[in-house]
This record gives structure tokens, sequence and C-alpha cells, in this order.
């Protein structure tokens, strides 16, 4: 089965964001304004990146989708990131609407229609365990009897940690959320193409089954002064608490992510 991963950097296009801009070029200034961009880097090389690079199960594509017009050092910058993760495929489209897109890149990459596809996607600024990869195919292998009678069925790993970085490290509050956008699949059936960006991550249980798996700690999601959730009126505040020795080699662990690291990077002024 092949499994196919999204992550969507600062790509421009028409929606996908819940900060509202009247035009292309308004939409442009927000998304490549030098101190959103520092913060997307920094985000995407301290936890994103870590955690695709250690995944247990190295068979898969991750797809960076950006848009034709990302300046010519970011995207320098980028591919210097992922030079050595070779999972990762930088991919440009054009303005389009923004599922239009994100289901065209993943349409693009896709080996062959007549067998089963495991797509997922994650933000510039969270994480997933290591073994999410693993897990996935292992849930799907376990379910094939459901998926084979349906165009789709969503994978839910629910449970995980709420964080964010700066200085001094990562903080995290723990956080079990239904239908997040992080360590959530899409089994695309044998034959259909409809996959995770056709659908909104949050009703995905009206239009498809779906299999919760609660309990294992699969997803980091990101808050930051440039999280998109954050523009949600009466977002939920979280509490947040530094990892100490313990937490620290936990997370190594489990995430892939070295807290050092992380205060290594929030710490760097801007290159």
């Amino acid at each position: 089965m092949q499994v196919l991963g999204l992550c969507r950097f600062s790509y421009l296009g028409h929606g996908g964001f819940k900060v509202m801009h009247e035009t292309l070029d308004e939409r442009r200034a927000y998304l490549y304004a030098p101190a959103r961009m520092e913060d997307r880097f920094r985000q995407f090389e301290a936890i994103t990146l870590p955690s695709v690079a250690g995944q247990t199960d190295p068979d898969f594509e991750f797809l960076v989708v950006i848009g034709e017009c990302f300046p010519d050092s970011y995207r320098a910058r980028l591919e210097g990131l992922v030079r050595d993760v070779p999972q990762v495929r930088i991919r440009a489209y054009p303005p389009l609407r923004h599922r239009t897109a994100m289901a065209q890149a993943l349409d693009d990459h896709r080996r062959d229609i007549d067998a089963p596809c495991l797509q997922f996607r994650l933000d510039d600024d969270d994480g997933m365990a290591r073994d999410f990869i693993a897990r996935y195919r292992e849930v799907a292998d376990d379910t094939e009897s459901l998926w084979r009678k349906h165009p789709a069925v969503a994978v839910d790993f629910n449970t995980g940690y709420v964080f964010r970085c700066g200085q001094r490290g990562i903080e995290v509050s723990p956080f079990q959320f239904a239908y997040s956008a992080i360590a959530l699949g899409v089994i695309v059936a044998p034959g259909h193409r409809e996959g995770i960006m056709h659908f909104g991550h949050h009703k995905l249980w009206t239009v498809m089954p779906t299999i919760t798996v609660p309990g294992e700690d699969m997803m980091l999601r990101g808050h930051n002064d440039f999280n998109d959730s954050r523009a949600k009126p009466g977002a939920k505040q979280f509490r947040y608490q530094p990892l100490d020795a313990d937490e620290e080699a936990y997370f190594k662990a489990r995430f892939n992510i070295d807290n050092a690291r992380v205060r290594e990077i929030f710490s760097a002024p801007p290159p």
C-alpha cells in the first residue's frame, strides 16, 4: 500500500486559511512576511521535519507543497533543510483553490489508481510519533475487510500534546481531540480518488466510516503566534509545562524531538 503525506508550506492560493485576504497580493504579503516565514522555518525544522525523518517505517512519500511564486531564497533554505530526508518531495503549484491544489498534489503522486493509498496530512508546525506510518499501515491491514467495501475510510489517532516552542525549548499540554488534522489518515480504496483533501478533517465522520485509535501519544499540535487555529473566536487556551529530563528522553524516543536542538533553533538570530 502506497503511503502519501502532504504538508502545505505557505502555499499561495485561494482559501485554506482562516485569516482572510481580499486579494492574492495581500495574501502573498502576509504569507511571505519575514517574521512569519522565520517562525514557519523554525517550527518546521524543530518539530515537523524530525518527526518525518524519524519514522520507524521509511516506506512513504511526504509532499511539501509551495506556491510557484515562493521566493527563491526561501526555497533554497527549504531545500537545504530537507536534503537528507529522502521521503520529502518539494512541489510547486499555481494559485488554485486550496483543496484543489492539495488534492492534485496527492493525485499527481499516486502510483496506481487500482491499489489502495494511505493518505495523511501534517501542517508545517505539527509533528507525529515515530511509529505513525507503521501503526497506520498496521490498522489498514487489520481493517481491510472494511475499506474494501467503501471508497474511503478515516483512521484517527486522537491523543498527544499541544505544544509551543521558544528559547526554553518545547512546552506541552496533554491533548485529546477527535479528527484533528494531525495523526489522521484516510485510506483511499482501489479505483477511487477522493481522499483526505477532498473533505474537511473535522467532518470526515459525516461522509465515511472512521476508525478511532485512542491512548497512543501520536500527535503534536503546534500553537504559536502564526498558528491558523488561533484565529478562531473562542479558541481554547492551554496550560503549558516545560519538559523535565525524563520527558525530554520520552519526546526524543517517541517523536524524534531533541529539546536541546529546539532551544538552539529558537535562540538563534534570524539568518
